[in-house]
């Protein structure tokens, strides 16, 4: 019996995690043509005479109930986010002052728009919205809509290839178009 409601808990919980976090619609169609293979897996067909598997059952759907408020919990609490003080050091890095940085935080989560700035509207929530996607995607969306030197500076800051990469774009003779020629294979 522990073995059914083990069983049932993980697949539960995995399933109610992948639904709460996601922003994405195909996660919804995903586990949508996933359910025949859990419907099998739960033995919702299983033969006559096969072991019961109500504990499996009963497990699955709690756990998935609880895997999917723990997953909006974290998405919707930015448990995984980085904080405000690291984004903010992190436009320290790339060369703006402490007051510029809180201005162009603000703007990233709010949509305050600092400033003598130019946009006027908040970025739409992407990958870059999430901890989850906090990697090479974040990065790129960073840089999206920034100009060449606020790019540098902020590659200068990401140490390692990124860092090598400004130094290249920099010392070559068309900086912008060397830097978006190195930033095509990063970023597509």
């Amino acid at each position: 019996m522990a073995a059914e409601i083990a069983a049932g808990a993980g697949l539960g919980l995995l399933v109610g995690l992948l639904l709460g976090l996601s922003v994405a619609q195909i996660v919804g169609g995903v586990v949508a043509t996933l359910s025949a293979l859990l419907a099998g897996f739960l033995g919702l067909a299983a033969p006559a005479g096969a072991p019961d598997r109500s504990w499996r059952i009963g497990a699955f759907g709690a756990f998935c109930a609880a895997g999917v408020l723990l997953g909006l919990s974290i998405r919707s609490g930015a448990w995984l986010a980085p904080s405000i003080a690291s984004d903010v050091r992190a436009w320290q890095q790339a060369g703006y002052s402490q007051e510029q940085a809180r201005a162009f935080v603000a703007f990233q989560r709010l949509g305050l728009k600092p400033d003598n700035a130019t946009i006027a509207a908040k970025p739409a929530a992407d990958a870059s919205s999430n901890a989850l996607f906090a990697d090479q995607a974040g990065l790129c969306a960073r840089l999206a809509h920034m100009p060449a030197a606020v790019q540098l500076r902020i590659l200068s800051g990401s140490g390692g290839a990124y860092a090598a990469l400004a130094a290249a774009a920099a010392a070559a003779a068309d900086p912008p178009a060397s830097l978006a020629a190195g930033l095509k294979p990063l970023c597509g």
